[in-house]
């Protein structure tokens, strides 16, 4: 289980990025381990199928994607991903039987500046609405303020896909305004939610706890 002890202060996490009680030897690469997910990386070959049919569901295009996706043409992409160094992608799985429900990255990395954009996308249907994207999205933002040294990471959530700026919320990004009209989806211009969160507001959010 990931905990942070009452007496632990931002130098020990400085030092330290996860506590972890649990066995881990049963999972799959695991990256950064969370309370009941953990974020590995994904494995083009073995993974491919699942991210294609992701990127084919009607309610991810709705928000995410408008391009068909095939087995191989999924693999082809995981691994351009992979070799992209502005691009950082996990897999998002059950601490409990490693089932992959997701996907989580940060892309347009910028280490001049020391930003970057967020998304997260929990593909499997019976995983939405229990929180795992909240929780992918916190796991997320600590490692590109923590390991990465980011500054400020920034998400856009379509302004009806409620859950997602919701969970955005809750993981601590501020609400910074609404492009309108940006996005063409299924005929009709959608707007679009910015968010944003600074690594001092996220230290701050690790001090109070």
């Amino acid at each position: 289980m990931l905990y942070w002890p009452t007496n632990t202060t931002i130098e020990h996490l400085e030092g330290a990025f996860l506590f972890m009680t649990q066995d881990t030897s049963h999972m799959q690469n695991p990256f950064i381990v969370g309370e009941r997910i953990y974020l590995r990386p994904l494995e083009p070959a073995q993974d491919n199928h699942l991210y294609s049919i992701w990127m084919n569901s009607l309610e991810i295009r709705r928000y995410f994607s408008i391009y068909p996706t095939s087995d191989t043409r999924g693999k082809e992409r995981l691994e351009l991903l992979y070799k992209d160094g502005k691009h950082i992608i996990f897999g998002v799985a059950f601490n409990s039987d490693n089932t992959l429900i997701g996907l989580v990255g940060l892309k347009d990395i910028n280490y001049v500046n020391q930003t970057a954009e967020f998304y997260v996308i929990i593909g499997d249907p019976a995983a939405w609405g229990k929180g795992y994207g909240t929780e992918a999205t916190r796991l997320m933002v600590r490692y590109g303020f923590m390991e990465l040294n980011l500054n400020r990471i920034q998400t856009q959530d379509m302004e009806e896909n409620i859950g997602g700026w919701r969970a955005d919320e809750k993981a601590g990004f501020k609400y910074e305004g609404t492009l309108r009209q940006v996005i063409l989806r299924f005929g009709k211009y959608h707007d679009v939610r910015v968010y944003s969160i600074l690594r001092s507001e996220y230290l701050e959010y690790l001090a109070s706890l």
